[in-house]
């Protein structure tokens, strides 16, 4: 009985050995990236990331919302709260563990897709070092922060490669990327990508003549799962007012064309170039809807900085056995010198992640003091009727940390509820262009960012009646008093 109880733990730790050996440079490289974003946890709370709990707690309090009574501008808009399903999942870590729970989920979140996309370019032949200098490349474009993108980006891997596969071997199984699109049209916009790639796949199969009520299902249905939420056809106003959005694509970064000189203009031209090497080199290695695939994501990225990441995920899981076909099978062979480093990496990584669950939740919302928060609340709980202008990534945090100024903030990072001429408004007033004081008319405190309102934050240095009631290199909060209405 004895020589079982030593066999099975000597075989396992053969088999970690094993697989240490075979897998170590990717672990390197997983691990150093799963411990930069726990090291980074305090980075990863954003104006979105605000928004997102916000929005959570006021389904939470209030239902699935139709209109907006969060802020004064769009007071009484319609609001399709497209992404309502994270903000609840979100919302409801934040009642269970606290802002240090939605860190940590955040880290899984960004880890489970990278490393599924590792695992598919694994199955499809490639070699760790084959697939390595693809993750270095798509590591900055698959970073983001605690937001609904998170559940995208690990859709998007697990419906390309149910399409991938399906591209190779037909099977029923294709039938599974409704219920996923329908579980993504609840979380997050980037739908529209899989949705896309979905009847991407039907048309390849069509043009190859393939049988037909498959592919024109595929075709077809795709467009229809994006209304399968508590909006119904209204959700197509939402995507309208975001894709379409032209005060987005002008003044939001992320929703800019990249540039080749930004890092990630820069990145995705190292990609789109690797790409058209490989598949120049070996066209038949890919079948028609993976080639289309890499046009329609390339195409994505060109347009908007937040779509690189479909790219780069794309690249990972489709260009390494590319690479690998041109270098032979040799680098395939384990490698013991990998073993030492992978595990002392994953072992690092761990506790990474352990540090973030151990650390205070006032280390890990650092950058957003509560001071600055409490000194909004001093003035606008002695003044109820106390109305507050804050730069837009401010706007979401003050009213989840202050919930009585729920209708009381000027507007928020919801940029698809302002109108053409509200959004100039608010532009004007921040470039100082113009009529731009009219804004502020009615409000008493204002919230800036001295980073990014350098001249906004002099003008009312310069004001008599302004008090400044706190400052540090990211806030400043100024209340104004009687100025406030005159």
């Amino acid at each position: 009985m004895e020589s079982f109880g030593v066999a099975a733990p000597t075989s396992r730790a053969f088999a970690l050995r094993g697989f240490f050996e075979r897998e170590g440079l990717l672990v390197v490289v997983c691990g150093a990236l799963t411990a930069f974003w726990a090291f980074a946890a305090p980075y990863w709370l954003e104006a979105d990331s605000w928004l997102t709990l916000l929005g959570g707690r006021e389904i939470h309090a209030h239902g699935i919302p139709r209109t907006d009574d969060l802020t004064v501008i769009t007071h009484g808009q319609p609001w399709v709260d497209q992404q309502w399903l994270a903000q609840v999942f979100f919302w409801n870590l934040t009642r269970l563990g606290g802002i240090r729970l939605d860190l940590l989920v955040t880290i899984a979140l960004l880890v489970a897709p990278l490393v599924l996309a590792v695992r598919v370019a694994r199955k499809r032949g490639a070699s760790p070092i084959s697939i390595v200098p693809f993750l270095a490349l798509a590591a900055l474009p698959l970073t983001s922060f605690l937001r609904a993108q998170l559940f995208s980006q690990l859709l998007f891997v697990v419906l390309f490669a149910l399409l991938v596969r399906e591209s190779r071997k037909p099977s029923r199984r294709v039938y599974l990327a409704f219920p996923l699109l329908v579980l993504w049209a609840n979380l997050h916009g980037a739908v529209v990508v899989g949705a896309a790639l979905v009847a991407l796949l039907g048309a390849c199969e069509l043009a190859a003549r393939r049988p037909w009520p498959r592919g024109a299902a595929l075709l077809v249905a795709p467009w229809l799962c994006l209304v399968a939420t508590p909006y119904g056809l209204g959700t197509l106003g939402y995507y309208k007012s975001t894709i379409a959005n032209p005060v987005l694509r002008q003044t939001v970064t992320e929703w800019m064309s990249p540039t080749f000189t930004g890092r990630h203009g820069i990145l995705l031209f190292l990609l789109a170039c690797a790409g058209v090497a490989l598949v120049v080199k070996r066209p038949r290695d890919l079948t028609r809807f993976e080639l289309a695939a890499l046009v329609l994501t390339l195409a994505g990225a060109m347009l908007a900085v937040r779509s690189i990441a479909w790219f780069a995920y794309t690249c990972v899981m489709l260009l390494p056995p590319l690479r690998e076909a041109t270098r032979g099978v040799a680098a395939r062979t384990p490698n013991r010198l990998h073993a030492v480093p992978a595990l002392v990496m994953a072992v690092g990584a761990f506790g990474a992640v352990v540090a973030v669950a151990l650390t205070p939740t006032s280390k890990l919302t650092r950058q957003w003091p509560p001071e600055a928060a409490a000194a909004v609340r001093q003035v606008t709980s002695e003044d109820p009727s106390a109305r507050v202008l804050a730069a837009n990534r401010y706007g979401d945090w003050l009213l989840y940390e202050i919930p009585d100024l729920r209708g009381r903030v000027a507007f928020d990072g919801r940029w698809e509820l302002l109108e053409t001429e509200q959004a100039k408004r608010v532009f004007d007033y921040f470039w100082q262009v113009g009529d731009w004081q009219r804004l502020s008319d009615g409000y008493r405190v204002i919230v800036l960012d001295p980073k990014l309102q350098p001249d906004l934050v002099k003008s009312y240095d310069r004001r008599r009646g302004v008090r400044s009631l706190y400052r540090d290199g990211r806030f400043v909060v100024y209340d104004r008093g009687a100025a406030a209405d005159a």
